[in-house]
């Protein structure tokens, strides 16, 4: 063998291992990758059955061009199977551009967090109004103006009353005979007939011992408070007649109070009565106040657009005043294993709410879901989804419009044919 074909051997051998070890690199690693990673690497390749006019979906074409005004015809894949029907695809270079991000679905303990305004109001349980019981006219008044606090036993007004005057001189009439003859038991009981006769009218103890010791009638008599409290209202004034049916003032006692808690046709779900309520004051982060809800308004405030609920809250030192703002915060009982997605996965379309699934190779399809209740971040799914399901929840919207106009296209199309 000569030097030529030794050389011509020698190359071959050479050019052969090279290329063994070439096929050995590639074959190696799929081999390592498994069936599964290069499904999941190489999907079936989509097949484009025409480019349609951006503007126009009527207008197609057999190959990629321009519009007139230099867009870009848009390709229309043919679905790879019946479970692709009403599905939209995304091209995989654009997804990232569109920021189409998914998560899964999941059955997850539900639980929220309710934040909301509440107002401190008196309780009308404990407010009373202050009468006379005899017909007059207001000669002064202590008190100015709603808001005093009052307390038992001070003075609130003075009442000119000839009537009760002459009550009185009755009772003297009575009390003189009892004195004239000591041992006459009618005269002692018409006099203690006379004492409770003026009690009846509202007269004071003190002020019928004054009576009995002076002997001297007066026609303008004091009127004390019968219990302490905050004066919400004032009936009359310097001058005013009174009588029984006509309530002097209103006394109200603020040792417990009402908060009404204000709460949106979104967080009722959440609250029921007996539901624990921390309540704080906003300008004194160290006040803070408990109680649990004891009644929930049936009605709705027109203006507010909000239900109220009622906390008693207990005020022995009085800080709290009518008319103070609060804020309430309730965690209510957390519900467990519920089917929820992000709040942001929701799209409201007029009559329904739909959520936009990925179901793999690149299909997203609109999916009509029942959402039940809500927190600040996730909401129940009643129906429409499976735990798994992955939903889109950025770009969901630009998925939506392209889904709707893939259905006005699709009509347009089938409204052509002849």
């Amino acid at each position: 063998m000569n030097r030529k074909a030794l050389f011509l051997l020698a190359l071959s051998l050479a050019v052969g291992a090279l290329a063994g070890a070439g096929v050995m690199r590639w074959i190696l690693p799929l081999k390592e990758l498994g069936p599964k990673t290069l499904t999941r690497q190489n999907p079936p390749e989509r097949h484009v059955l025409y480019w349609r006019n951006p503007m126009n979906p009527s207008l197609h074409s057999d190959h990629p061009m321009k519009d007139n005004m230099g867009m870009d015809y848009i390709p229309v894949y043919a679905k790879p199977a019946e479970s692709l029907k009403n599905a939209i695809s995304v091209d995989p270079r654009i997804r990232q551009t569109l920021g189409i991000k998914v998560v899964p679905a999941v059955n997850r303990t539900f639980s929220r967090t309710i934040r909301t305004a509440a107002t401190v109001a008196i309780d009308r349980r404990r407010s009373r109004s202050v009468t006379t019981r005899f017909q007059g006219w207001i000669r002064s008044l202590s008190v100015l103006a709603p808001g005093d606090t009052i307390r038992k036993g001070a003075l609130l007004a003075r009442v000119y009353s000839p009537k009760l005057a002459s009550s009185e001189k009755d009772a003297l009439i009575a009390l003189d005979a009892a004195r004239s003859d000591p041992g006459s038991k009618d005269n002692r009981a018409l006099w203690e007939a006379s004492r409770e006769r003026l009690r009846l009218l509202g007269v004071p103890d003190p002020e019928i011992d004054r009576l009995e010791k002076t002997g001297q009638a007066r026609s303008v008599l004091p009127v004390y408070a019968p219990y302490s409290g905050i004066v919400t209202s004032i009936g009359a004034r310097v001058g005013d007649e009174v009588s029984p049916g006509k309530p002097l003032m209103v006394l109200t006692d603020l040792s417990r109070v009402w908060v009404d808690v204000a709460f949106y046709s979104n967080q009722l779900d959440w609250v029921k009565p007996g539901d624990p309520v921390t309540l704080r004051l906003p300008d004194t982060p160290g006040r803070v106040y408990r109680g649990h809800l004891h009644f929930v308004d049936p009605s709705l405030n027109r203006k507010s657009r909000t239900i109220r609920a009622r906390v008693p809250v207990a005020n022995p030192d009085g800080f709290l005043k009518p008319g103070m703002y609060l804020e309430a915060t309730m965690h209510p009982d957390p519900r467990p294993d519920v089917l929820v997605v992000p709040r942001e996965a929701l799209i409201r379309t007029g009559t329904k709410t739909v959520v936009i699934t990925e179901i793999g190779h690149g299909y997203f399809r609109p999916v009509g879901v029942t959402p039940g209740v809500r927190s600040d971040h996730w909401v129940a799914i009643l129906s429409g989804l499976h735990e798994g399901d992955r939903v889109v929840v950025s770009g969901q919207f630009l998925l939506d419009a392209e889904s709707q106009f893939e259905n006005v296209s699709a009509r347009m199309e089938k409204g052509s044919r002849p």
